[in-house]
């Protein structure tokens, strides 16, 4: 996964994002840690940056049980 920042993250850095569920109308928790970074200047005074990332674990939503039933 890509992700575009509006600040500098380190490589190896794990990040927790929010993603939208297509089965669910809730939000689902993702870790992922940051593989690789590059510096996108899009004014003179403005830089963001493209993080590549990969995918840790996904944490389950609140109320859900981590056991099946």
């Amino acid at each position: 996964m890509l992700l575009l920042l509006p600040e500098p993250v380190n490589k190896r850095q794990v990040v927790e994002i929010q993603v939208p569920s297509t089965t669910k109308k809730q939000l689902g928790t993702k870790l992922v840690e940051v593989s690789w970074i590059r510096p996108i200047p899009v004014s003179a005074r403005v830089t963001m940056y493209l993080a590549g990332t990969r995918f840790l674990f996904e944490l389950p939503a609140p109320g859900q049980s981590s056991q099946a039933h």
